[in-house]
C-alpha cells in the first residue's frame, strides 16, 4: 500500500516491509522481526485479486532475511483462467556503517510459478476445454541502498538479473529486467523527499517517479507520489500504533480505474 500511494518511489527509502519486494538492501536496517500482509483489486476489478505477504527476521547467524509471497489470479465467472504465485527469500547485509554513513547490499531469489486453467473448448466457457498445464522459473533481485548523516540517501535495484525466463520452446519468454535508480532527502526527521527513475533494460524510454513522506504526528503519517509513462497518482496515509501499523494506498491510471492497496503490519520487539 505504501508502494502504491508513493507511485513506487521507494527504492531509497529506509527499509520496511516491502524492501524485500522493491530493495532488499534495505532488510539489513530493520532489527526485530516483522509481519506484513495486504492486497487488493487490481483497477477496483474483482476478477484481478491480488495479495502479499511478507516476514523480515533478524538472526545472529544468517544475518537479516526475509520470506515474501505474492500471488495474483484472473478470474471469470468463478473460473480462474490464470494464477501466478511468486516464493520470494531475501537477505540483506551492512559493507560497511558507522554513525555518519551506512552502505547496505542485499539479492531476491524468486521462485516464480504460473498455473494456467482449461482452454475454452467447443462451449466456450471451459467445462470441455484442455488442461494448459504450469510453467516455473526462478529470478534472483539485487539492491544496493547506501546513506550519509541520515539525510541523503541513495538506493539502486536490479531485477531479474540472471535473465530468468518461462516456457519452453517457441514460448519460452525472458522476463522483464529493470533498473531502478532513485534517491533520498530527509531535511527534517519527519520528511522525506524522493525521486527515482526506472527502465527497462534494452528499451531507452525512461520512468520517472516522484514521492513526498510527511509524518504528522507518531501515529500518522501520509504519502504521496506521481509517475510518467504513464501518467499516474497516488496517496495513502499510514496509521501506527504500538507495534501495528494500517495502511492504506491509492494509485490512479490515465486509462484504468483506480487501485486501492490495503496493508496490516505488526512488529516484534
Amino acid at each position: 500500500a505504501e508502494a502504491s500511494a508513493m507511485a513506487g518511489a521507494v527504492v531509497a527509502e529506509k527499509g520496511n516491509n516491502w524492501s524485500i519486494f522493491h530493495n532488499p538492501a534495505g532488510i539489513a536496517e530493520i532489527d526485530e522481526v516483522r509481519f506484513s500482509a495486504g492486497g487488493g483489486k487490481i483497477y477496483g476489478y474483482n476478477w484481478l485479486p491480488a495479495y502479499h505477504l511478507s516476514v523480515i527476521v533478524p538472526t545472529s547467524v544468517f544475518g537479516h532475511v526475509g520470506f515474501g509471497l505474492k500471488k495474483f489470479e484472473t478470474k471469470y465467472e468463478g473460473i480462474t483462467l490464470s494464477r501466478e504465485q511468486t516464493i520470494s527469500i531475501a537477505q540483506g547485509f551492512n559493507l560497511q556503517k558507522d554513525k555518519n554513513s551506512h552502505l547496505a547490499m542485499g539479492y531476491t531469489a524468486n521462485f516464480v510459478q504460473w498455473d494456467l486453467g482449461k482452454s475454452a473448448g467447443l462451449s466456450g466457457n471451459g467445462s470441455d476445454g484442455l488442461e494448459l498445464g504450469s510453467a516455473y522459473t526462478t529470478t534472483v533481485d539485487i539492491g544496493i541502498l547506501a546513506s550519509l548523516r541520515k539525510k541523503y540517501r541513495l538506493g539502486v535495484f536490479i531485477t531479474n538479473v540472471n535473465s530468468g525466463a518461462i516456457g519452453k520452446g517457441i514460448t519460452r519468454q525472458i522476463l522483464p529486467r529493470r533498473i531502478n535508480m532513485g534517491i533520498t532527502y530527509n531535511p527534517i526527521s519527519n520528511l522525506a523527499t524522493s525521486i527515482t527513475t526506472e527502465r527497462l533494460l534494452g528499451r531507452d524510454d525512461l520512468q520517472v517517479k516522484g514521492a513526498i513522506r510527511y509524518r504528522l504526528n507518531p501515529y500518522l503519517e501520509i504519502c504521496t507520489g506521481a509517475q510518467s509513462k504513464p501518467n499516474k497518482f497516488g496517496i495513502g496515509t499510514i496509521f501506527t500504533l504500538n507495534s501495528q501499523s494500517v495502511s492504506y494506498g491509492l494509485l490512479t491510471h490515465p486509462v484504468m480505474p483506480m487501485t486501492h492497496q490495503f496493508n496490516l503490519s505488526i512488529s516484534l520487539d
